[in-house]
Formats: structure tokens, C-alpha cells, sequence
């Protein structure tokens, strides 16, 4: 196919859902292949978006969501083997998980339309300050960039990375994102839950960290919103109070009446008026002061203390410089000190905390894209791999018989690792081996939520080759999943 000659998109921007699910449409249908590998086919989409949607990738997980539901409920209805009672029971039997699906999806869709709608907002400023630059205009995309640029798995805000060129940190992130699904599955496990509701859990809990984020935050909006508002009333009435507060110093105090017997009363004081002392008077007015009117907090300390200093008998009136240094004390408390407000709690200054950082989430390049452009992921095998499965089989190449095992793994960050070696229930001979009880294997592989990844098998008398009927058997793999492997062992020759 050849290169368009539009513009490259950004290999990192998000897609739409309608970019998405267009892609989720393209995939080669052949009614002439067996309705069993279709279905292997549908439970391997749907294990992959399993894998996604935990690694946080949604773009890719509603992809595959949406290829599994195109297949089940466009392609498969119309197979040739539906028209058998196996073929129709098989059918109605994988319908039943559509209902998780659809809603898989429409949780999913909200998030990849947000993303998208950010991202064109943050790109509309950069378009209108500058056009495309000539070289990149004149530049033509190599085909794995025009591929990759249109790969959902790489168009969510994404670290990106080439799992060849990072192998060891590529391993230690799928060791550690597999020890939590398994501490997960065990917590589940041990709790005693069916298997069904066990599947649903897996994938149930993630939508519940969703919604209680969402529900946090929008608590948290609340909470800031509440605040400002009680910061708000507070002004307002801290000015009301302030109004009130000014009346003290520019209205005239009160007289102070002595108790019943007195025949004098002390004379009213002006705010610039200061007054002459009668010893003899002060002492009775003391024990029955009328009570002042509500002042506030530190007019009334105050006013205290000027009545402590009244507690000395004078003889003689006293000089009016000597009240000099209590005149300007009175005069402290303005309408600014007075009134002023307590000092606001810091998160009613503080702007409202913003969210913390979303950790950048790594993926993993593909290794290759085919002509079609589906994405061919890289595929990690265990050293011992091999030295382990020749152990096993030795009995059977003692003997002369074929031995095969099937290669499980896992999606992490878009790249795959086999972590499991199943060997299945076969049947033997010296040139072949086919397994048996495969519902059994796709069961378990389902319950633990593995990917078969591909298949290993010996040689015992040949060289190492691939036979047509290996391909044959590799094609029905790679129907399942492009990215299946097929290893061959002749541990009597060399390379074996």
C-alpha cells in the first residue's frame, strides 16, 4: 500500500471513538475457517481487552471490545455452522458475555471523547500561531509511522518506548503489574466467590476506582465551593460588625451611675475630652457598675483597665499631663485593629489544591505493522523456556513421539510475555501430535486470564523445520492472535 501523501498525524495524539471503532471493522472474514477457531478467536479479544483496560489503555481496550462485538453480532450469526445445534448452542453460550461488554463500552467512550476534546483544545492555540513546517510537509511518512499513527494503543498521553532497546525495564513492570493481578485474583479467591462473579470483579473494580475518583473529586469541588462561600459571609459580616464598631469611639460613653445614695454622677466624656477625677466617688461606683452595652473584645479590655487605675484614692484632681500617657492607649483600638478579622484558615487562602500529577503510563512500541496495519507486538519468552519443555517431553523423545505445549502469557504496556507453559491433554505419533479436550485448556487459560501466545513442539527423529502441517497449525494461531509464535525442537540434532 502505498504512503499518503496527507500529513502525518502525531504518532502520541488520541483518537476518536468513530477513528476506533472504523479500525475495529477491519479484520479479514473468512466463513470457510471452522466456527470453533472464530470462537477462540472471540474469547482472545476479549482477554486482550481484559489486559488493557487494566494497563489503563483504553483506547486500545475499546478497540478490541468493539471488534468482538462486530464479530459476534455481524460475522457469526451468518457462519455456515450455526446452522448445527452445536453451532447455534456455542453461539448463544459467548452471547451471554455481550451485556459486560456493551458496558465495558460505554464507560470507556466518555474517556477517550475527553481525551480528545482536551487534546484539540491545547492544539488550537499551536495551529493558529503557526501552519506545518516545509519540512514537515515535504517529508514523507515511512510506513510504520503512518501506521503507528493511527495505532490506538499509541495514541492515549503515553511515555513511548522500544521494547527491544528496554527489555529489562519492560520485564520488571510486567513482573510486578502480574504479581498485582495474581495478589488480586488470591484476595478474590480466598473470599470464597464463584468463578462468574470472579471474571466480573476483575474488571468491576477497576470501573469502581473510576467512579469514587470522580466522586472524590467532585466531593472536593463541593468542599472548596463551601468554603468560599462561608469565607464569603464572613466578609460580609465582619462589615457589618465593623459599621457597629466604629459607633463606640465616635458616640459619647455612657455615664456610669453610682449606687442609690449617691447624689453625683460622673459627667459624660467626649472621645476628645478628658475628664477631672473625684476620688471620693470612684470607689463606690466599682461595686455597682450599670452594665455597658456589647463592645468589642478589645474596647472592653480596655475599659477595664482604665477603671483599674481608678482605684486610687487622689486628694487632689490631677494634672492633666498626667493622663497623658493613658489618653493615647484609648485612642489604640481603631476601626482597622479593632475589627479586623481573624486570620483565615490556610486552605481558605490557599487556592484550591490542584490535583496531583497523573504518573505518565509507559507503552511499548510494536516491533512491525502488517500490510493491513494491524500492530505486531513484541513477544518476551523465559530463558529457560525450552531447556524446561525438552525436559518434560524427554520421555516421549526417548520413544520416538512428537510432545507439544502450549505458550500462555500476559499484555503488559503493550507488549507480550509468556509466563505460563500448559500441556494439554494429546494424542501422539512419531510425526504428530494433536491435543485433546481443548474447551478444557481454553477454560483454564480463561479462569486465569491468559493469552495463548503460541505453541511449542519436538522433532524426536527430524530436523528442525516447520512441516505443512505445522503451518497449517501456526495459521489457525495466528487467526486467534497475529502475533503467535511456533517454536520447534530437535534435541537429536544440531541447531536443535
Amino acid at each position: 500500500m502505498a504512503p499518503s501523501t496527507l500529513t502525518p498525524l502525531a504518532t502520541n495524539r488520541p483518537l476518536s471513538t468513530k477513528e476506533i471503532s472504523d479500525q475495529a471493522k477491519i479484520f479479514q472474514w473468512n466463513p470457510i475457517i471452522p466456527m470453533k477457531a472464530w470462537l477462540r478467536t472471540a474469547n482472545t479479544l476479549n482477554q486482550e481487552g481484559k489486559s488493557y483496560l487494566l494497563d489503563g489503555n483504553f483506547a486500545q481496550a475499546y478497540l478490541l471490545y468493539m471488534r468482538y462485538m462486530t464479530l459476534l453480532m455481524e460475522y457469526l450469526p451468518s457462519h455456515p455452522d450455526t446452522r448445527t445445534t452445536d453451532g447455534r448452542k456455542a453461539l448463544a453460550t459467548i452471547n451471554k458475555s455481550l451485556p459486560d461488554i456493551a458496558t465495558h463500552l460505554e464507560k470507556i467512550k466518555p474517556i477517550i471523547q475527553d481525551e480528545y476534546v482536551a487534546w484539540l483544545e491545547s492544539r488550537k492555540e499551536e495551529l493558529r500561531q503557526k501552519k506545518e513546517s516545509d519540512q514537515a510537509r515535504s517529508k514523507t511518512p515511512s510506513a510504520y509511522e503512518e501506521r503507528a499513527s493511527r495505532d490506538p494503543a499509541l495514541s492515549s498521553g503515553t511515555r513511548l518506548l522500544d521494547a527491544g532497546d528496554h527489555q529489562d525495564l519492560a520485564v520488571e513492570l510486567a513482573e510486578r503489574e502480574i504479581q498485582r493481578r495474581e495478589a488480586n485474583k488470591r484476595a478474590v479467591r480466598r473470599d470464597g466467590i464463584p468463578q462468574e462473579e470472579e471474571q466480573s470483579r476483575r474488571t468491576a473494580g477497576l470501573w469502581d476506582d473510576w467512579t469514587s475518583k470522580l466522586a472524590s473529586k467532585q466531593a472536593e469541588d463541593e468542599e472548596v465551593f463551601r468554603r468560599q462561600m462561608e469565607s464569603t459571609r464572613a466578609e460580609l459580616d465582619g462589615g457589618r460588625e465593623a459599621g457597629e464598631g466604629d459607633l463606640p469611639q465616635r458616640r459619647i460613653r455612657p455615664p456610669i451611675i453610682s449606687p442609690r445614695g449617691s447624689q453625683y454622677q460622673y459627667p459624660s466624656i467626649s472621645k476628645f475630652e478628658p475628664f477631672q477625677y473625684e476620688a471620693q466617688q470612684l470607689l463606690p461606683s466599682r461595686r455597682t457598675p450599670t452594665p455597658q452595652p456589647p463592645r468589642p473584645p478589645k474596647e472592653e479590655i480596655f475599659y477595664r483597665h482604665e477603671l483599674g487605675h481608678s482605684h486610687t484614692p487622689m486628694a487632689y484632681t490631677p494634672e492633666l499631663p498626667a493622663k497623658e500617657p493613658i489618653y493615647p492607649e484609648r485612642a489604640l483600638p481603631t476601626p482597622e485593629t479593632s475589627q479586623e478579622l481573624p486570620t483565615p484558615p490556610p486552605k481558605i487562602k490557599e487556592a484550591p489544591p490542584s490535583p496531583p500529577k497523573k504518573p505518565q503510563r509507559l507503552t511499548f512500541r510494536p516491533a512491525a505493522y502488517l500490510e493491513s496495519g494491524e500492530p505486531i507486538r513484541s513477544i518476551f519468552l523465559p530463558n529457560q523456556l525450552r531447556r524446561k519443555f525438552l525436559s518434560i517431553a524427554s520421555e516421549n523423545t526417548k520413544r520416538g513421539l512428537e510432545m507439544c505445549g502450549i505458550l500462555c502469557g500476559t499484555a503488559v504496556n503493550n507488549a507480550l510475555f509468556v509466563r505460563c507453559l500448559l500441556i494439554p491433554e494429546q494424542k501422539c505419533t512419531s510425526d504428530t501430535c494433536e491435543t485433546e479436550n481443548e474447551g478444557s485448556m481454553l477454560e483454564y487459560c480463561m479462569n486465569e486470564d491468559l493469552l495463548v501466545l503460541g505453541w511449542i513442539h519436538t522433532h524426536p527423529t527430524q530436523t528442525c523445520f516447520m512441516s505443512s502441517r505445522d503451518l497449517h497449525t501456526q495459521a489457525g494461531y495466528q487467526v486467534m492472535l497475529p502475533e503467535s509464535i511456533a517454536i520447534v525442537c530437535a534435541p537429536k540434532f544440531e541447531p536443535s
